[in-house]
């Protein structure tokens, strides 16, 4: 794996071909998330900028999603995973980056998170195919994780319809689907309990 653009193109990433619990999302369908990001109409309707953004990486496996964030001028990451050994593949990717002051690690389970006050423009979440994405999403609703507009990517596989996808506080802008993968674009539209 590598960094596809930005400041860190061309930069590889620690190899983690070796471990089976890991679905990495490809650099090709990473260029394509982040084209989208970029220069997406719907995207751009929202207001949505990387430049600048704090990004929750969920289910963040090797960090890859998140590291290619802050190349592209994100401000912050937090990685999310409840995999140790996934966890320390992060932390070896921040080093060879250079990036520890941007982010921070949290071992968590992504559908039972704790509490939170801190708000991020852009949550991306790539649990493994066979996950609750509803349950995750809920959690994230739920503990206060989410201001309102905040802009969520599910990445999913393709098999999985859109209907499946459908809660009551999310609003789907766009669906996009790369062979076997699909991206799920969405706005949060609840304000979260502390920002009333």
């Amino acid at each position: 794996m590598r960094i596809v653009a930005g400041k860190f193109r061309g930069k590889n990433l620690t190899n983690s071909d070796h471990l089976k619990s890991l679905r990495p999302t490809t650099d090709k369908n990473r260029e394509a998330l982040f084209n989208i990001l970029s220069s997406g109409k719907i995207i751009k309707e929202i207001g949505f900028e990387i430049i600048g953004a704090d990004i929750l990486d969920l289910c963040c496996g090797s960090g890859a999603v998140g590291f290619e964030a802050l190349s592209r001028g994100a401000k912050s990451v937090l990685f999310l995973d409840n995999n140790s050994v996934h966890l320390n593949l992060v932390k070896k990717n921040s080093e060879i980056l250079k990036v520890e002051n941007s982010i921070k690690i949290l071992n968590a389970d992504a559908k039972k998170l704790p509490k939170n006050d801190k708000f991020f423009d852009l949550i991306f979440i790539d649990p493994p195919y066979a996950e609750d994405y509803l349950a995750i999403m809920n959690s994230l609703s739920e503990n206060g994780w989410l201001q309102k507009n905040s802009l969520i990517v599910v990445e999913f596989q393709t098999a999985t319809k859109p209907q499946d996808f459908a809660l009551e506080n999310f609003k789907l802008l766009d669906l996009r689907q790369y062979g076997k993968t699909s991206f799920a674009f969405f706005m949060n539209q609840k304000i979260s309990p502390s920002q009333s």
